[in-house]
């Protein structure tokens, strides 16, 4: 772990799996930016739930540095709110960038790892004004939503909807189903996501 200390500010929400959001700074999200293109020889879709056209693999190792903060910030407010464990040695396995156009959809999924996270560096420029028009008692176009099922007996679907702005990052365990619905706006819904590992460094 790193011995720096930094105060970063988040949210989490009281609800069973620890779903963490925040902000991360501007020259970090340019830094991540950079490290986005539609490469075709880094074609990531069959690795993926998304009904999406464009979804690339990125570098890492490069990501890793950027995002390293925020991944420890996660780490402390688990063991603190929830008392969950994690080793001392900490990896990003995976990671890939989606850019999601209309009609396009991420179905309801999980990640198969231990901590995963999504970052947002672009918002098509009308998302916003379609979801304020849309009529539903339900879920709305673009916004990312998590879904916790518990069995105790009876089904319970309990759920978290938000709608996404650029810089935001969302942290939670891999475990966590979730999803996105498909827009009809114009412009692209860019986010970055990757999956986390810990183990214990016995050098530690």
């Amino acid at each position: 772990m790193n011995k720096e200390s930094r105060v970063i500010n988040y949210n989490f929400f009281y609800w069973g799996p620890f779903l963490y959001k925040t902000t991360i700074l501007k020259e970090e999200l340019d830094k991540i930016k950079l490290l986005c293109k539609k490469n075709k020889k880094k074609d990531y879709r069959k690795n993926l739930a998304g009904l999406i056209k464009n979804e690339y693999s990125i570098d890492r190792k490069k990501v890793f540095p950027i995002l390293f903060p925020y991944i420890q910030s996660y780490i402390q407010g688990s063991i603190e709110h929830y008392q969950i464990g994690y080793g001392n040695k900490i990896t990003l396995t995976s990671s890939w960038v989606n850019y999601m156009t209309k009609f396009e959809s991420n179905p309801i999924h999980r990640h198969d790892s231990e901590i995963s996270f999504v970052l947002y560096t672009k918002i098509p420029d009308n998302l916003n004004k379609e979801i304020e028009q849309t009529i539903s008692n339900d879920t709305k176009p673009g916004t990312i939503n998590f879904v916790n099922q518990i069995n105790d007996g009876k089904q319970k679907i309990c759920m978290n909807s938000f709608t996404p702005t650029e810089g935001d990052l969302f942290m939670f365990p891999s475990s966590l189903h979730h999803y996105v619905n498909s827009f009809q706006c114009e412009g692209e819904r860019i986010s970055i996501s990757g999956n986390i590992k810990t183990v214990n460094n016995k050098s530690k």
